[in-house]
């Protein structure tokens, strides 16, 4: 009677345990997933499909094979979900992830399952644990309740590890990199049916009396879970680290084109400057010129010359003045695109000379953000843009605004945009503002608001001086 009264108890404690564990985990597929999905509901079906797959899975008794399609609908299913209802992005990072999660569950319940097999034996070891029912309840609740709580633990502490280390979060993952990060870890989709393989045959044996002794804890087992476990988070971080070295790379070719840039507009207003000179020094020769026309009573070539003289001084005049020759030159070219573009380009920005702000980071700030609203310029109907600053005390606020067909939802953890380009090299302006005015201990504001019925994107930059 109290061993039937044992074994019901067994049976209900663990059926209850593994509801707990199982609910547990699907909150941490939730968990997991959440950062790197637009769409939260998304990630609230696919982690409650995920807890009802496994569920169903759990008290449907069948051949092997059933549990095994079964295995594989809970892995498809969830990551279909996500992937439809996260508005079709980023397929591959979804099966990525769905994958890590994956191996890191299982190797993880693994390599404790080994553990208990070594502390099995140390319990059986001790005569209480043979002889009194009261010692062996004791021993098994507190086995699994531990168990299943650092298997928790372990789960929580792994993803978080790899949201710290995986920066940029909603960046489309390229085939190569889907292959590069899964492709180490693979030899375990083999594995795994192998050790499942190898229990059920001991089981087996156990039942029919071939096999008296228990499976023994086998360390080799531990140390290949343990590497296999380390492997799946070595390799995401040394991704990201290589991703941030391109970064910062590509961050370095931006500013070397963009001081490529600036020698260019350099030259431009360097010309403009010398044809003042020439101008200023030539004046009284045009002064001679028109009086003698006026004396010899030729009106028209007087009006005719004036005419031409006059529309060199306003070719002159149209370039920018802010106060500081690098400003003139990068905004001056900008401002030329701007025009050839057919885009409508108003300007009040003024140099803020009282401030200490190198005017080669302020001529970065102005490149990248004046690019990126032109570029964004050039998909909207009725473009606009415009580019304003102010200083108040030692503060000073640059502001673009450019307008836009629809808001950008497709943002970084900061709300920043990521770029929609495909090449590299891209979507790295915002970053270089948001770095130089750090630099400046200031910071960045990026919004979308509408004015006039118009949808707008606006860029508000401080820095301290």
């Amino acid at each position: 009677m109290i061993e039937n009264i044992s074994l019901d108890f067994f049976d209900n404690f663990m059926a209850v345990i593994l509801e707990i564990f199982f609910a547990a985990t699907a909150v941490l597929y939730s968990y997991w997933i959440k950062p790197f999905v637009m769409k939260k509901r998304a990630v609230y079906a696919a982690a409650v499909l995920y807890w009802l797959i496994s569920l169903i899975g759990r008290y449907t008794d069948g051949p092997k094979w059933v549990s095994m399609v079964m295995s594989v609908v809970g892995f498809l299913l969830p990551c279909i979900v996500l992937y439809l209802l996260d508005e079709r992005r980023n397929l591959l990072q979804k099966v990525f992830l769905c994958s890590v999660f994956s191996l890191i569950w299982w190797t993880m319940l693994e390599m404790l399952s080994e553990f208990g097999f070594y502390e099995r034996d140390i319990a059986l070891s001790y005569e209480p644990f043979l002889t009194s029912v009261t010692a062996t309840v004791i021993e098994f609740v507190v086995y699994n309740v531990l168990f299943y709580s650092i298997a928790i633990a372990i789960l929580f502490f792994s993803f978080r590890l790899v949201h710290k280390t995986y920066k940029r979060k909603y960046e489309e993952l390229t085939w190569r990199e889907f292959i590069m990060l899964l492709a180490p870890t693979s030899s375990l989709l083999v594995v795994k049916p192998i050790i499942r393989s190898y229990f059920f045959l001991w089981m087996d044996g156990i039942k029919n009396g071939s096999i008296e002794d228990n499976i023994p804890g086998d360390p080799f087992r531990i140390i290949f879970c343990i590497l296999s476990y380390a492997s799946i988070l070595v390799i995401i971080i040394f991704y990201q680290q290589i991703k941030e070295k391109q970064e910062e790379e590509y961050s370095m070719r931006e500013l070397e084109r963009q001081t490529e840039d600036m020698h260019r507009h350099m030259e431009q207003i360097e010309e403009t400057y010398e044809t003042m000179r020439a101008m200023r020094h030539d004046m009284g020769n045009h002064m001679a010129v028109i009086q003698g026309l006026i004396e010899s009573g030729d009106r028209e070539a007087v009006t005719e010359y004036i005419g031409a003289w006059k529309k060199n001084l306003d070719n002159l005049n149209k370039s920018i003045k802010t106060g500081n020759p690098f400003t003139d030159a990068a905004i001056s070219g900008f401002a030329d695109r701007f025009i050839e573009a057919g885009i409508t380009f108003d300007q009040s920005f003024i140099y803020p000379d009282q401030l200490r702000i190198d005017p080669f980071d302020m001529c970065v700030v102005l490149s990248n953000a004046l690019l990126n609203a032109y570029e964004a310029s050039l998909c909207v109907e009725d473009p606009a843009a415009s580019l304003t600053s102010v200083v108040r005390g030692n503060t000073f606020i640059l502001n673009v605004k450019n307008r836009i067909n629809s808001r950008i939802s497709d943002v970084t953890e900061e709300g920043i945009p990521y770029s929609t380009k495909k090449e590299d090299g891209h979507g790295y302006g915002i970053r270089n503002i948001r770095n130089i005015a750090h630099k400046y201990n200031g910071e960045i504001e990026v919004r979308q608001d509408e004015s006039d019925h118009r949808l707008e994107f606006i860029l508000n930059v401080m820095m301290i001086g």
